[in-house]
Formats: structure tokens, sequence, C-alpha cells
């Protein structure tokens, strides 16, 4: 799944990673922990099977390409 971000910074200086195609953000110190942030977010987000049920089967982890876009 391919997904496309952006970056900011917040008065506290945090660097803020948002989805542009989904109401998710991430953030921390560095770009790299905001992007990591917010692919963490994302598998939260989208990719909870088990918030209905437990699955029967380990489920594998979703493959997320984040792609920085400017705003």
């Amino acid at each position: 799944m391919k997904l496309s971000y952006t970056l900011s910074k917040d008065a506290d200086g945090y660097v803020i990673a948002e989805c542009v195609e989904s109401d998710v953000a991430g953030e921390g110190r560095t770009e790299d922990d905001a992007v990591a942030s917010l692919k963490k977010a994302i598998r939260d987000r989208l990719f909870r099977p088990d918030a209905v049920a437990p699955p029967s089967r380990p489920v594998p982890e979703p493959d997320i390409e984040l792609v920085r876009v400017d705003a």
C-alpha cells in the first residue's frame, strides 16, 4: 500500500507527519521518528483485524510505503 504524507512542525518543535489520504498523523522529535509514528498509526487504524474478534491465525504485517509530498 502506497500512501502520501506531509511534514510540518508544531510550536514546540515536534515534527508532524500527516497522511494525505486518511485522517492519520504521527509525531516525533525528528522527521524519521514522525514518519515511523505515522506508519504505526496507519497500521493501528486501518489494519486491526482484532477490532471485532481475534484472528484465528496470525495476520501478516501490511506493507506500507510512505511517500513525502510538498504541502
